[in-house]
């Protein structure tokens, strides 16, 4: 993982620090084993959350079909961000149950300028099981309203049309430095997709 790591150290601090514990809402590993399909979540999942904080007002997640009917079929989340001030990075979190419904290898996120991401990887699996992505500028500031990126995630060598999975935003940080952010936890945010909802 350290290798993953050796690119400029500007882009380190943006992405790699955030701050705070990956575990604090994870509620457990997800998933864990046993057969596909995984289970609907018992509180509905929102697609937007209102955040009204100091440097950015509301996140969400563009409408799309969020379905797939087999291996290695791309699911794509678009992320947008309104009301931004002042923002040169971010970093978004997620889990995923069943864990092995998506396939980690060939799954990638491509930010939105002035937003970049590291070299070689942009996403990174965490100890906890958690999928962690975002994007730093080097230069400007970003403010107002724009897409912070695409989210392109792969399904799995087990994924059948009957497959449900939950996909929840487990972390969103935004700001100005990996030191000065709004942290929002999956509590504040209750957002995410299932995929083959039914």
């Amino acid at each position: 993982m350290k290798l993953r790591f050796c690119i400029p150290t500007l882009l380190i601090a943006s992405l790699a620090s955030c701050g705070t514990d990956s575990t604090k809402d994870s509620g457990g590993a997800p998933g864990g084993g046993g057969p596909l399909p995984g289970p609907p979540s018992s509180s509905p999942l929102e697609l937007e959350a209102q955040l009204n904080g100091r440097y950015v007002q509301s996140l969400r997640i563009e409408e799309g079909e969020f379905a797939a009917t087999g291996p290695g079929e791309e699911i794509a989340l678009t992320f947008v961000a309104n009301g931004m001030a002042n923002v040169k990075q971010f970093e978004i979190r997620l889990e995923i149950d069943p864990i092995d419904a998506l396939a980690f290898e060939g799954s990638s996120f491509s930010p939105n300028q002035p937003f970049i991401a590291p070299p070689g990887f942009s996403i990174e699996r965490m100890d906890s099981g958690q999928w962690r992505t975002g994007g730093a500028s080097i230069g400007q500031a970003k403010d107002g309203d724009d897409t912070l990126g695409t989210l392109t995630l792969l399904t799995g060598d087990r994924f059948a049309t009957v497959t449900q999975v939950e996909i929840r935003v487990a972390f969103f940080s935004m700001g100005p430095s990996f030191t000065d952010r709004d942290d929002y936890t999956a509590a504040d945010l209750n957002m995410g997709v299932f995929v083959n909802k039914r």
